[in-house]
């Protein structure tokens, strides 16, 4: 006669998973290989939400914010006519944007916008006491593993102080923050988005792209390139720093640069090799030119200088070019400054 099924003895539902008494050692093997994977997994899948979803919304909820203090003076600009007044209107309104900025943070200096990108950010200054303070902390000084967007120590954005200006933002799995800076390592991208703008309390400016190069900072993977240089010595030791970077350039802008142009440097993290960076280069559009650039003269540079490393991992050698600027110039090998 066959048990009914009401004599019979429920099972806990963790019996089946949880080791137990009576459980030969194969089967007490496998319960607990299979509640590790289990474990890993699900902190595995908590890391991902965590970093993907949850920080990002943070971010994203935190730079609307201060976005919307930064713009809300641009809303309400009034529209005049007349030149003059307008560019009146503009520093006037360009003060009140950075005087509502610093109530929140005395180190916001500048703003910088992307055009093509979500990079719509504010723009802090690191100090010599702490200069990689902002790597780990937000606009508000708090801890966040997405940094902010920051002015090398021993830079100024301040009129007439800095010839050079390096600004440095992570590259994340998010996408946030100096992240689609990848972009410009296409020539159609740069084609699409040749000038961005970064604002500072002193005026508004607008800044063509000159050069867009990756380079290492390790030096066993070949004599490393300073390009957070921020001092120079003369003319001479400035323009050599540009035409640096213009031969190690991904392609050629053909926007020119001469000895009195102003720069900014976009640094961040690039994935070629450990610890390598990409760094996009731009000059500040002059009083009375165009904020346009013809980029129908851009074109990909045949004779890009690459670090060792790179040579190494995919062959070939490295272009010999001029040892200076001015040797360039009497080769008549450059087209944007020897004119200037």
């Amino acid at each position: 006669m066959k048990p009914q099924n009401g004599n019979r003895k429920r099972v806990p539902f963790y019996r089946a998973l949880l080791p137990w008494k009576g459980d030969s050692k194969k089967l007490i093997f496998y319960k607990t290989v299979s509640l590790l994977a289990v474990c890993v997994f699900l902190g595995c899948a908590l890391y991902l939400f965590w970093d993907l979803v949850l920080l990002p919304a943070a971010a994203d909820t935190e730079q609307q914010d201060i976005k919307s203090i930064y713009y809300a003076e641009s809303s309400d600009a009034p529209d005049d006519s007349g030149d003059d007044s307008h560019a009146s209107a503009s520093v006037q309104e360009q003060t009140l944007s950075f005087e509502n900025l610093r109530k929140i943070n005395s180190s916001i200096v500048g703003w910088i916008k992307v055009p093509n990108t979500i990079i719509d950010l504010p723009v802090l200054q690191a100090t010599e006491k702490d200069p990689e303070f902002y790597l780990t902390h937000d606009y508000r000084d708090r801890y966040s593993g997405y940094g902010s967007v920051f002015v090398d120590a021993h830079c100024s954005v301040e009129n007439g102080k800095s010839r050079s200006i390096v600004l440095y933002g992570h590259s994340l799995n998010s996408g946030r923050m100096f992240t689609q800076l990848d972009r410009y390592k296409s020539l159609d991208f740069y084609k699409k988005t040749p000038v961005f703008t970064f604002d500072t309390a002193d005026s508004p400016s607008q800044w063509k792209v000159i050069s867009v190069f990756l380079t290492n900072t390790l030096p066993e993977q070949g004599k490393p390139f300073n390009y957070m240089k921020t001092e120079f010595k003369n003319d001479s030791d400035f323009l050599n720093f540009i035409y640096q970077m213009r031969i190690r350039s991904l392609y050629n802008t053909g926007v020119s640069v001469n000895k009195d142009d102003r720069i900014v440097l976009l640094s961040t993290c690039s994935y070629e090799f450990k610890d390598f960076r990409e760094v996009v280069v731009a000059r500040k559009v002059r009083d009375g030119e165009s904020s346009e650039a013809d980029v129908s003269k851009a074109f990909y540079n045949s004779k890009t200088v690459y670090p060792d490393c790179w040579y190494a991992k995919h062959g070939g050698k490295k272009p010999d070019w001029p040892e200076t600027y001015e040797e360039a110039v009497k080769q008549n090998l450059l087209s944007w400054g020897e004119k200037e």
